[in-house]
């Protein structure tokens, strides 16, 4: 079957190597909690930007350069284009049946990644909400990527049982 939109075949491979760097940096960003490299420390124009100080928010800046560290970019960044590689490059055998299953994969996704944003739009709220929101620009492509992989290796050991 011809797909307009899928991505190469070979772009899955990129996309995992992108996803799992971006997931190793994740843990990095989280173990060392506060600690971002100073490498990263740049200046970047940015279209609206406001800081959080403990208790207290500052003006907002709007069309201006401003100092901060781009490790959250590169992680979100990473996390991302992996993501979208993986979800969206074309099987190797990809026909009808997979197309179905990529299709019903997606509706799958998109369903329960909203109802946990409706739950936590119910019962999450202030930073916490903020964390959930980070969270869920993730979600729907990493419960794709699960559920479409594990529906196939189903049916390709359904397949195998069969023969």
């Amino acid at each position: 079957m011809k797909t307009k939109f899928l991505l190469p075949y070979r772009l899955k491979i990129m996309g995992w190597v992108l996803f799992l760097l971006g997931l190793f940096l994740l843990g990095f960003a989280l173990i060392t909690e506060t600690e971002d490299p100073d490498f990263l420390n740049t200046e970047v124009f940015a279209l609206a930007a406001n800081t959080i100080h403990i208790g207290v928010t500052d003006n907002p800046i709007y069309f201006r350069f401003v100092e901060t560290n781009l490790l959250d970019e590169i992680i979100e960044l990473l996390l991302i284009i992996g993501g979208i590689c993986i979800a969206f490059s074309k099987h190797k055998d990809e026909d009808e049946f997979i197309s179905k299953l990529r299709l019903d994969s997606l509706l799958w996704a998109t369903y329960i990644n909203y109802g946990v944003l409706i739950f936590s739009i119910l019962f999450i709220y202030e930073l916490s909400f903020f964390y959930v929101l980070v969270a869920n620009m993730f979600t729907i492509l990493l419960l794709f990527i699960i559920r479409f992989n594990w529906v196939l290796i189903r049916s390709a050991k359904f397949e195998e049982d069969e023969k």
